[in-house]
């Protein structure tokens, strides 16, 4: 079974390696992270960088790591249903090209991921596979905001789809958001929330969120919070 830890150190040293050679080479860069707590837990950090300024239709690279946690009924050997824990940990590297539009901002990108799947006690399987991800952030009028965001990978065949509204108030923007995860073993996760976008802390800029989080095995609905930060290096 991989080491976790071993990969985690992996991850972050490539991680680290993309950053430094893009802050060398002079490139526009923006660092991300985000949290996202609840029954299921996700967190991720990483880095975008463009040739040109960030605010410029152009090139774009896209690095990202993350992990995961997550409990599971299934059936055991003993012929019971039995509760597991299961870990996941991804890296991946995109290339694509972001559209600077009057109304805000279109992304598209493409590249590799790589996804550490462990079952807590029975096994872990490395995979490697394909990315594709898409971004819009439009402000369709000067009070409101629409967020979306796509990614698929095939390296655990998973999809991930998040969109938000959002309208002003005190220079942040306000309204409903809701999210939906799946993958290949079945697991469904659907989240619906309020949140807060554009919340400004010095040179930060500050996603908040919470709302209810429905999962595959659970009929019961359980909150989440989510915390989501950006800001130029």
């Amino acid at each position: 079974m991989p080491s976790t830890g071993l990969v985690w150190l992996v991850a972050f040293a490539i991680f680290a390696s993309a950053t430094a050679r893009a802050a060398a080479a002079d490139l526009d860069i923006l660092l991300f992270g985000s949290l996202d707590g609840g029954a299921a837990s996700f967190a991720t950090f990483g880095a975008k960088a463009g040739a040109s300024s960030l605010e410029k239709s152009g090139f774009v690279t896209l690095w990202s790591v993350g992990g995961g946690i997550r409990r599971e009924r299934m059936f055991c050997g003993c012929g019971r249903r039995a509760i597991f824990t299961r870990l996941s940990q991804t890296t991946s590297e995109l290339f694509g090209y972001q559209w600077i539009i009057p109304a805000g901002a279109i992304s598209v990108y493409a590249g590799s991921e790589t996804d550490l799947d462990a079952l807590v006690g029975v096994a872990a399987v490395l995979r490697t596979g394909w990315r594709v991800q898409g971004e819009t952030w439009l402000r369709p009028t000067e009070e409101s905001l629409v967020q979306t965001t796509v990614i698929a990978g095939s390296a655990r065949n998973s999809v991930w789809m998040r969109a938000a509204w959002g309208y002003k108030l005190a220079g942040a923007y306000f309204g409903p958001e809701g999210s939906v995860f799946l993958d290949e073993t079945g697991y469904r996760k659907v989240s619906f929330g309020l949140h807060a976008t554009d919340v400004a802390l010095a040179d930060i800029r500050l996603r908040v969120s919470a709302g209810l989080q429905w999962e595959t095995h659970r009929a019961e609905p359980r909150p989440y919070l989510g915390l989501a930060a950006w800001s130029p290096l």
